[in-house]
């Protein structure tokens, strides 16, 4: 039997034995026994609800760090509201807030950080995090391009950190399902796979006239190394709010699009089916950009799908829009397609299991469980790919702990940010490339290595 990790057959060993916690592990002032001490850097609506995860796992939260004064403030409110109302979880008045991220990692009594920035700003921080002995949780996209995915995953390997990428959807049952059916082989030998998202990033446009920036935001911070653009309140909503601010993601300077911004879940699955977490495509082809896309100047002129990608043994894998399934393989012998929530699995005409929405009748757990019944039998299990206990960040508190690699670990995130900018990079360019997979860089004479980093360096001190 073959496995994702390392981690089933050690554990096995492991499991009578006393679990004792090596001192070196956490930081210098927290005891062994002590819950290990997190920190928050970035506090919008996606690290709102991973706080509210966090708290309940055993962890202590003593920092909160935001460049907007308001958001900063009410996390440490959030924090301490908790504790008052569970004082078995922890002591209130223990959270201190911070505008300098840099401060937070000064810290030597802090044992993990969670990075929740926008995604120009994740490479850096992550990398300064571990060198300085921390445990990292990273929201997805792991990086803003492909130089900084390769100094992460180094670096994680270098500093000895656990490190965890929030590509959430594999501590989901749906997708280990659909990645366990693909990699046993259920549905015969992968030709193409279909993944679902939106189009590439955006050229930055400076508002057309001065807006008068709110008392309480440091701007040229939450520039950080990008350029230091004018101020944009589209770009950083002030204060709390309840919605996914799309301007940074979809913006060439800050984000990378849906590409990174869906890409790095859907296309990770993808990566993960494919059993190509250690690899990559070698191979990206181009969409051929209609006149539509060409006359459509806020989008840079952009096509905004139809870009493929194409893996060794002639697998192709194709960007089509936002649809019903994020992620579907194509086999020989049927199909898979999952998305949060979805799951359909076909052998040739014959449909063996839906669900969708309630009008399709049964359940989630009804179509999977009669999937696997099916297929994934003694004789055809062979490959059992890594299961979470409790979801996403308590696996990464539990890995913090046994030291063992998570389940979004560095190079699964690592390689995923890597096929997102694969993807975008082919739409910004308008370029098809070949692509090596082992060094990370351009082959046979095509792309240009600048490509790969950040165009015209970083500002201040930020460098990666």
């Amino acid at each position: 039997m073959t496995t994702s990790r390392r981690s089933f057959i050690k554990s096995a060993s492991l499991a009578s034995a006393p679990f004792i916690l090596p001192s070196r592990i956490w930081a210098a002032e927290t005891k062994p026994n002590d819950k290990p001490r997190m920190a928050f850097i970035g506090f919008g609506i996606q690290a709102r609800g991973l706080l509210g995860n966090f708290l309940h796992q055993e962890v202590s939260v003593v920092a909160m760090c935001d460049v907007d004064t308001t958001r900063r403030v009410d996390a440490v409110k959030r924090v301490d509201d908790f504790y008052k109302s569970h004082p078995d979880k922890g002591m209130p008045g223990n959270c201190k807030g911070y505008s300098d991220f840099r401060e937070v990692i000064a810290r030597k009594d802090i044992d993990l950080v969670c990075v929740a920035t926008p995604d120009h700003w994740h490479a850096y921080i992550t990398i300064a995090a571990m060198a300085a002995g921390k445990d990292v949780y990273c929201e997805k996209p792991l990086t803003y391009n492909i130089h900084e995915a390769v100094a992460v995953m180094a670096a994680a390997k270098k500093y000895k950190r656990i490190l965890q990428t929030g590509a959430m959807q594999r501590s989901s049952f749906e997708f280990l399902t659909a990645a366990e059916l693909v990699r046993n082989g259920c549905i015969g030998k992968i030709k193409h796979v279909e993944c679902n998202f939106g189009g590439p990033s955006r050229p930055h446009v400076d508002p057309k006239e001065d807006i008068q920036m709110e008392p309480g935001l440091d701007w040229s911070l939450w520039c950080g190394g990008a350029p230091l653009v004018k101020y944009s309140d589209k770009l950083s909503p002030r204060g709390v709010h309840n919605f996914f601010p799309m301007v940074w993601r979809m913006d060439d300077l800050f984000g990378s699009g849906y590409c990174g911004d869906w890409g790095a879940h859907h296309l990770d699955i993808a990566q993960w089916g494919l059993d190509m977490d250690a690899s990559g495509p070698i191979k990206v082809i181009r969409a051929e950009r209609s006149e539509k896309d060409k006359a459509n100047a806020e989008l840079g002129g952009r096509a905004q799908s139809g870009a493929m990608l194409e893996f060794a043994g002639g697998i192709t894998l194709k960007h089509n829009p936002f649809s019903l399934f994020g992620t579907i393989f194509h086999g020989t012998d049927g199909t898979v397609s999952v998305n949060r929530g979805k799951f359909e699995m076909t052998r040739g005409s014959e449909l063996i299991s839906r669900f969708t929405k309630k009008e399709d009748g049964g359940s989630l757990d009804g179509a999977l469980a009669k999937a696997r019944k099916a297929f994934l039998t003694d004789s055809t299990y062979k490959t059992k790919l890594y299961k979470t206990r409790g979801g996403h960040p308590a696996d990464f508190v539990a890995c913090a702990k046994s030291r063992q690699p998570a389940c979004s670990n560095e190079d699964v995130g690592g390689r995923a940010a890597i096929l997102c900018h694969l993807c975008n990079m082919s739409y910004v360019r308008d370029a098809s490339f070949d692509w090596d997979p082992l060094k990370n860089t351009f082959a046979n004479g095509t792309g240009n290595a600048a490509w790969l980093v950040r165009e015209g360096g970083y500002r201040l001190n930020f460098s990666v």
